[in-house]
Parts: structure tokens; C-alpha cells; sequence
């Protein structure tokens, strides 16, 4: 990963650019030393942000779930589900 100041992301900003989307190698973007910023190809970006962003969504969706599962447990205990999915394809 290279390491660039916010004084040379701002003169070469285009090359920058360019070489990220060509290599597919991410650029930490440093002031005062301090990093501040990343800068991912879309590739990258794609990889593992929205990866994560995934895993996460799944996650609340199955927390939802159980949730619901639990505050509907009286009534589902007592439901035949082979009846009900019998009725609802008759239904169709």
C-alpha cells in the first residue's frame, strides 16, 4: 500500500486515480503523518466493503427473525404447517 501527503494527492489527484483503477492497489492519504484516508479501486471496494455491509444486513435479518419468532411462539406452537401450506397452494 502506498502512502502519499494531502499536498500530493491534491498536484497529482488524476495519476493517482489512474494508478489505483489500474493495479488495484489501495493509497493511504497522510497529513502530519497522521493517516487520514483511503483511497480503494472499485474492485477492492466492492470485495470487502459491501461484503461486510452484506454479512451485517444478514445478520440484523436473522436477528429480526429470531425476535419475531419469539414473540409469536404461542401462536405458531399450535400451528399444523403442512396444513397451512397445503391451504395456502390450494388457495393459488
Amino acid at each position: 500500500m502506498q502512502q502519499l501527503t494531502t499536498m500530493d494527492l491534491r498536484k497529482n489527484l488524476g495519476h493517482i486515480l489512474d494508478m489505483v483503477a489500474e493495479s488495484n492497489e489501495s493509497v493511504t492519504i497522510s497529513r502530519a503523518n497522521k493517516p487520514l484516508a483511503v483511497i480503494l479501486s472499485i474492485a477492492e471496494y466492492e470485495e470487502k466493503v459491501q461484503k461486510k455491509n452484506r454479512a451485517q444486513r444478514l445478520e440484523s435479518l436473522s436477528n429480526a427473525m429470531d425476535s419475531w419468532r419469539e414473540r409469536n411462539r404461542k401462536v405458531t406452537a399450535q400451528l399444523d404447517v403442512v396444513l397451512a401450506v397445503r391451504e395456502s397452494r390450494d388457495a393459488q
